[in-house]
């Protein structure tokens, strides 16, 4: 497996924890690079050699979101779902189209009638807001499946900076932290993505590895924007107009 920059400590404690068919918690700063190390994982699961199918759920803001990622991997896996409502009717699920028809109590009880006992190892990422209804689904699926969580929170008793409403098993989940990097391995990264030797650009890197302060995301796009004339006046490079311009992208992109 090919690790990631300065991730190799994290990603082992990952794969010891799956092994270990254990479920667990990651959390850290935005941008620092939890959804980067979950698809690797992802991407390398042959690697781990375990019998254990991995579901990522890329988007778990909201319940339906992430028992329609849930259940459309189960279906492409499987191509048909029964579906049983409360009547004891059964219906054959055979679209994707289908699924999104269905309430959240049918997907939720269909996707616990086809996932088995330790079966799966489910990952759900962007676990930020943990409604009463998704923490009624955490609950029992942790029960059933190896499941990694991935949000800012670190779900620790004495974190209430978020609105939420845990079960005490699921405070009591193993924690993976995921820090800024550190500035070597900053280095390293900017090196990686930019293609410049790291000697002759010292001074370079070091500025946005003071602005970013180790944030890979924000790593990733600082680097991006050094190579745009916009931001070069006087054979210098403005950092701060960058950032700014960061700042602004991150904006509008939650506008729309």
């Amino acid at each position: 497996m090919n690790e990631l920059i300065g991730r190799i400590r994290e990603i082992d404690l990952i794969k010891s924890h799956i092994n270990k068919m254990q479920s667990f918690h990651i959390y850290g700063p935005e941008g620092a690079g939890k959804t980067a190390i979950l698809k690797h994982i992802y991407d390398n699961w042959n690697d781990l050699h375990t019998h254990l199918i991995p579901i990522f759920c890329k988007d778990s803001r909201t319940l339906k979101e992430t028992l329609l990622s849930i259940a459309g991997f189960l279906l492409q896996r499987s191509r048909s779902l029964q579906n049983i409502d409360k009547y004891k009717r059964i219906k054959e699920i055979c679209r994707l189209s289908d699924l999104k028809d269905m309430n959240s109590r049918d997907l939720k009880n269909m996707i616990f009638s086809n996932i088995g006992y330790k079966k799966f190892c489910i990952m759900l990422d962007h676990l930020d807001c943990v409604t009463p209804r998704i923490n009624a689904f955490l609950t029992p699926l942790k029960d059933r499946a190896v499941t990694i969580t991935a949000s800012r929170q670190s779900w620790e008793i004495a974190d209430y900076s978020f609105s939420a409403r845990l079960d005490y098993c699921l405070w009591l989940l193993p924690k993976v932290k995921i820090d800024n990097l550190s500035r070597r391995d900053s280095f390293l990264l900017m090196r990686d993505i930019s293609g410049y030797s790291g000697r002759g650009n010292k001074n370079l890197f070091a500025g946005v590895y003071q602005v970013t302060r180790g944030n890979a995301r924000l790593i990733k796009k600082a680097i991006g924007k050094t190579i745009l004339p916009e931001y070069h006046a006087d054979g210098h490079i403005n950092l701060k107009l960058i950032m700014l311009d960061i700042k602004i992208d991150k904006i509008k992109a939650v506008k729309k």
